[in-house]
């Protein structure tokens, strides 16, 4: 809107009207000097005003520009730490990966190790597997022939009763009595019908290997007279090499005759060597070397 139009605007607004020139003029002209005079001061207040505004927007501008590369560092130290701290944490992971494979090595090295073990073991195990599976064969052929040999044994069992029977009855007569009695036990045991077998066939070699410890070591005993029974004398077994008595008073030694069959008195001094064979069979002495009175 122009000066001239807001004047006519000022004059309708107090009742004027157009044909009151001359005040129209003077407020036309008033009004546009007010109009310069506004323009003035208002250009005047703005280059006041502008000045500050400068400087404010240079500030604002500075700290615009200086904000982002602030924050472009810090975004750039935050990079950086993260990727330090994304760094260590995929070496401790592949460090802790590392000792994984190191230990699963050593399972794994392990678990064969256990199995070679294995292997060997089973190995073994079929080894003795075969042996008792021969063992086991062996037996049932024996167990095939249990019969025959139980019908075998009985016979067999007899017979070497009585030849142990035979054999006391031939030998040298020490415990004669004794010996004759265990051989009449044997009997009994083989007519028992409710001893086994096994029973019967222990009680004939136990009486087996008494007859045969005979033969070995130094014995001596008390026992009758051969010829004259009311008397007591010492018998000395030698093993079965002599079989010899001494009376009580020493007086009179015989040794028995395997061939004959009769008591043979010995002559000389063998009182000391047969007092001496009667101390160590008794345990009185010393084991000690003693002669004995054979036939020449």
């Amino acid at each position: 809107m122009t000066g001239c139009n807001r004047a006519w605007s000022f004059c309708k607004l107090f009742g004027l009207q157009k044909g009151d020139g001359r005040i129209a003029t003077h407020a036309c002209r008033g009004v546009s000097r007010g109009a310069e005079q506004m323009k003035l001061t208002w250009k005047e207040t703005m280059l006041k005003l502008s000045r500050p505004k400068h400087l404010m927007l240079a500030g604002v501008t500075a700290l615009a520009f200086a904000a982002p590369a602030h924050a472009q560092l810090d975004s750039a130290l935050s990079a950086a730490k993260a990727s330090t701290a994304a760094s260590e944490a995929s070496q401790r992971r592949v460090e802790q990966l590392d000792d994984e494979a190191d230990q699963m090595i050593r399972e794994y090295r392990a678990v064969l190790q256990q199995k070679d073990n294995v292997g060997l073991y089973v190995a073994q195990r079929e080894i003795y597997l075969q042996s008792q599976e021969a063992e086991i064969a062996s037996l049932n052929r024996q167990l095939g022939t249990v019969e025959q040999i139980k019908q075998g044994m009985i016979p067999m069992m007899l017979r070497m009763t009585a030849e142990i029977e035979d054999s006391i009855r031939s030998d040298v007569p020490f415990l004669l009595d004794e010996r004759l009695a265990r051989v009449e036990r044997v009997k009994q045991v083989l007519s028992d019908p409710a001893v086994s077998p096994a029973e019967q066939y222990r009680q004939v070699l136990n009486a087996f290997k008494v007859e045969v410890s005979y033969g070995q070591g130094l014995d001596s005993y008390e026992g009758a007279h051969p010829t004259r029974p009311g008397n007591v004398v010492n018998f000395v077994r030698f093993g079965r090499v002599a079989f010899v008595y001494m009376t009580k008073d020493e007086s009179e030694i015989a040794r028995y005759n395997m061939d004959t069959g009769e008591w043979d008195r010995l002559t000389g001094n063998k009182a000391i060597d047969m007092r001496q064979a009667i101390r160590i069979a008794n345990g009185e002495a010393a084991p000690r070397v003693v002669t004995a009175p054979v036939m020449k």
